[in-house]
C-alpha cells in the first residue's frame, strides 16, 4: 500500500496511487463534489482515444455519422493528389527555361 499523495495541499486533496482516485485527506475535512471534474476528464479521455484512433485510417471519426469509416483514406488520397499536382506544375514551370533553352520547345 503506497501513502497518499498530496495533490492539492491548500485543499486536502490526496490521490489514492493504487486506486487512483482524488479525494479528500485527512484533518480538515473537506468534501469536494468530483462530477464536474470527472466530466472534463472524460471529455479529456474521448479526445485522447480519438487521436489515437485517427492513426488507423479504416476508423471514423468521434462526431461523425454512421457509415463513414474510411473518412481517412479518402482524405489522405485526395490530399496527396492535391500534393503531387502542385509539386508537378512547380517542377513542369520549373524546366520549361531549360527546356526552351535546349531547343525541345
Amino acid at each position: 500500500m503506497l501513502p497518499l499523495v498530496q495533490f492539492v495541499p491548500e485543499l486536502n486533496l490526496n490521490l489514492d496511487p493504487d486506486s487512483g482516485i482524488l479525494g479528500a485527506g485527512g484533518g480538515d475535512l473537506i468534501i469536494i463534489s468530483m462530477d464536474e471534474i470527472n466530466g472534463e476528464i472524460a471529455k479529456v479521455e474521448a479526445a485522447a482515444d480519438e487521436l489515437m484512433n485517427s492513426l488507423d485510417p479504416n476508423s471514423a471519426p468521434l462526431g461523425s455519422f454512421p457509415g463513414r469509416e474510411g473518412n481517412f483514406v479518402i482524405a489522405g488520397k485526395l490530399t496527396n493528389m492535391v500534393y503531387g499536382f502542385i509539386i508537378g506544375l512547380f517542377l513542369i514551370m520549373a524546366a520549361m527555361p531549360l527546356l526552351m533553352a535546349m531547343g525541345v520547345l
